[in-house]
């Protein structure tokens, strides 16, 4: 029986020795998510720290209910036995930490605190104090929404090793480096992005060894100065300087003295309005700018980028206009842009807008015979001219998507000697042939994107039907379905490599059949206009009527009212949303032929209520121009505008107004007013393309002719 009663002891206390053994690759679900491979564990919903899996180094405490607690070395005693490397406090209502909170934490190499809003930081600065590690490298105390922090926080010896520092996502205004932070000569990057800093504060004694300092989204209006008494750098290791997001208006190249190392330098949407000469010039190192989502730049000087170490430029969603004038200013100068970067390798243009004429781009790549990279994306490039490129000997990629490109010389890309890459997506391509593309253009190709582009599919695609379906160039990834055809109508949507027309269909025409047709049109051409002339006789006699009023209106027999009795030939009417196409093109093109238009936005007296403009500057016009569309049928001022006219109309008849339908107005828009006009006036429609020329000359016409006064037969 003994014998029994030891063996059952001696199997219940290994028993209990091997449950324990057991225990340290426990993980306290569900309350804790561990992760054997990448040795860590998250912990949630607790109101203490619980005991980890041995193998656990990186501990992250989330939104656990710590405000009761205080958080000391004793309440972590259950993973400070664990090899804690990485330890993250994220959102736990923390409101103190003892002095003695991370002693333990012998292994320590990154810290985090995180979302703690109510944590004394104060005594976080004395817990960092003890700090009982030299291995300590990275401290991250972002989204606390502190307004201040202790200048000393860092202070301590303990913390000589640190590498990087963040205070990302509070509510800072201001950061000071006192002498202290000398001494912190492995300190590589400080983040200070997403506060509300004004002033970066550096002692006259300081200098840092940081590479990399980021201020992005703060509130600052000028750049930081690094110079000391002597005039010598802060920061004479500094790479990299990041200053999106703020208020800076100006810059000029004192900005960036005693920055030796300066390598890259990121301005995203600031608020600059001009780039000077020589901007960038004081930094001899520099490589890289980034330049993003300034709209309201307006100017940049010829020798804003002058640099000879400059690698890379980008400059793209600024939405800067290449060529329009600025207060009868040049807003840039094309030949002189780039000329002073010769080391450029890297251009990125994208979503500002560059002029299609024959020389504007030629000038400004004209020096950039080493440029690799340019990306040309969404600039309103409508032709490519062979100049432009003319000098890009070095370039081995090209983005030319999103534009209205849809043929170009083949000529245009033979300087190219190492293209790898072209992309043309999202153009106006309808076909490519065999000349398109030169034969040593497209045997060093690796890859050309020509998708979502507008394929005629008929007997001009053929050659190019051929090459995709053989050649070994890339075509990108949704090749083939991003291929289709759109033309003619019975083709729409089909795969361009599926495109088979029969022989017959591609063989030349028989000339006698051409002439056939001629002759055909020709004799048809001809019974219509007798027949017409026999329908419309009625017109024909009111058009030489019309003649003969004009002769003796000169003789001075009859007076009529007509645009030389008037102070403007027309009255624009039209809405705010399409205002950029009345600005750029309506306007332009009628005052080019000496069509004096009134526009209320140019000729409205200031101060004087706008119905009262509006009926003084009505009765100076001979004519009304009414522009339409959905944005215009939704306007209430615009309808208002719509009634005025319809009286003058009744008045003067239907050639006093001027009806264009810019965009077509859907029948949950049309209102019965404008209903009523468009029956009773006969109305020009805008379409660009086929057809754009008629449409114009239409309006000229339309603003020219007289009133039915006397009337005409009808």
């Amino acid at each position: 029986m003994r014998q029994i009663y030891l063996m059952c002891f001696f199997g219940s206390v290994l028993q209990t020795v091997k449950t324990r053994i057991n225990t340290t690759d426990f993980c306290f679900e569900p309350y804790c998510t561990c992760n054997k491979k990448q040795k860590s564990a998250t912990c949630t919903g607790l109101d203490y720290v619980p005991h980890v899996p041995k193998f656990v180094t990186e501990l992250e405490l989330s939104h656990n209910n710590f405000s009761d607690v205080n958080i000391s070395r004793w309440f972590l005693s259950n993973i400070t036995k664990n090899d804690i490397q990485k330890f993250k406090l994220i959102g736990n209502s923390i409101k103190d930490v003892e002095n003695d909170v991370f002693v333990d934490f012998f292994s320590l190499k990154s810290l985090t605190i995180s979302d703690e809003k109510q944590l004394n930081v104060t005594s976080l600065c004395n817990a960092l104090v003890f700090v009982n590690t030299t291995h300590l490298k990275r401290i991250d105390l972002y989204s606390n929404y502190w307004k201040e922090i202790p200048f000393n926080v860092f202070e301590a010896t303990s913390l000589r090793k640190v590498t990087s520092i963040s205070l990302e996502e509070n509510q800072l205004t201001e950061f000071m480096f006192p002498d202290w932070y000398t001494e912190l000569k492995n300190l590589k990057t400080i983040n200070l992005s997403k506060n509300n800093i004004i002033a970066l504060i550096l002692y006259d004694d300081v200098k840092l060894s940081v590479e990399k300092i980021d201020l992005s989204r703060n509130d600052i209006i000028h750049i930081p100065s690094f110079c000391d008494k002597m005039n010598k750098s802060k920061v004479p290791k500094l790479r990299s300087l990041i200053l999106n997001g703020n208020a800076i208006p100006y810059l000029y190249p004192k900005c960036f003295s005693c920055m030796p190392s300066l390598q890259n330098i990121s301005l995203h949407a600031n608020r600059l309005t001009v780039l000077r000469n020589n901007t960038f010039s004081e930094l001899p190192q520099l490589k890289h700018v980034f330049f993003q989502f300034n709209y309201q730049l307006k100017t940049i000087e010829p020798t804003a980028f002058n640099s000879t170490s400059l690698i890379s430029i980008h400059f793209g969603y600024n939405n800067f206009r290449f060529d329009k004038k600025n207060n009868k200013k040049a807003r840039f100068n094309a030949e002189n842009i780039f000329k002073h970067t010769p080391s450029l390798e890297f251009l990125d243009l994208t979503n500002n807008y560059l002029p299609s004429d024959k020389t504007t781009l030629g000038l400004m790549f004209a020096h950039l015979d080493k440029m690799k990279y340019l990306i040309l994306q969404t600039v309103g490039l409508r032709k490519l001219h062979p100049n432009f490129f003319r000098n890009l000997i070095s370039l081995e990629k090209i983005i030319l998507q999103g534009n209205f490109i849809n043929s170009w010389a083949p000529e245009t890309f033979d300087n190219m000697r190492n293209i790898k890459y072209i992309n043309f997506r999202n153009n106006l391509i309808h076909a490519l042939n065999k000349s398109s593309l030169s034969e040593h253009i497209l045997h060093q190709l690796e890859k050309l994107d020509l998708a979502k582009n507008p394929f005629t599919c008929t007997c001009d695609l053929m050659w190019f039907r051929n090459w995709v379906r053989t050649t070994k160039v890339n075509l990108s990834l949704d090749f083939p379905r991003g291929y289709t055809c759109n033309f003619p109508a019975e083709m729409r949507g089909r795969l361009v490599i599926k495109y088979n027309p029969t022989p017959e269909n591609c063989e030349p025409t028989n000339p006698f059949i051409v002439i056939a047709i001629i002759l055909s049109s020709f004799a048809f051409m001809v019974i219509t206009v007798i027949l017409l002339a026999y329908k419309c006789h009625t017109y024909i006699r009111n058009y030489c009527y019309m003649v003969r009023l004009h002769r003796l209106r000169k003789q001075g027999y009859l007076r009529l009212s007509n645009s030389e009795d008037f102070e403007f030939h027309a009255f624009v009417v039209y809405c705010d949303a399409d205002r950029e196409w009345v600005h750029c093109e309506f306007i332009k093109r009628l005052e080019d032929e000496r069509i004096k238009l009134c526009v209320h936005h140019r000729e409205f007296d200031p101060g004087v209520p706008i119905t009262e403009n509006i009926d003084k500057y009505m009765n100076k016009s001979w004519k009304v121009v009414i522009i339409m569309s959905n944005d215009f049928a939704r306007s209430d001022w615009c309808q208002w505008e719509c009634d005025y006219v319809q009286e003058r109309r009744r008045r003067q008849g239907k050639d006093a107004c001027v009806l264009i339908m810019l965009k077509a107005i859907d029948a949950y828009h049309m209102t019965s007013g404008i209903r009523s006009l468009l029956h009773t006036t006969p109305y020009l429609r805008y379409k660009k393309g086929i057809g754009e020329a008629l449409f114009w000359q239409a309006v000229l016409n339309t603003l020219k002719r007289p009133l039915s006064v006397p009337p005409m037969a009808i």
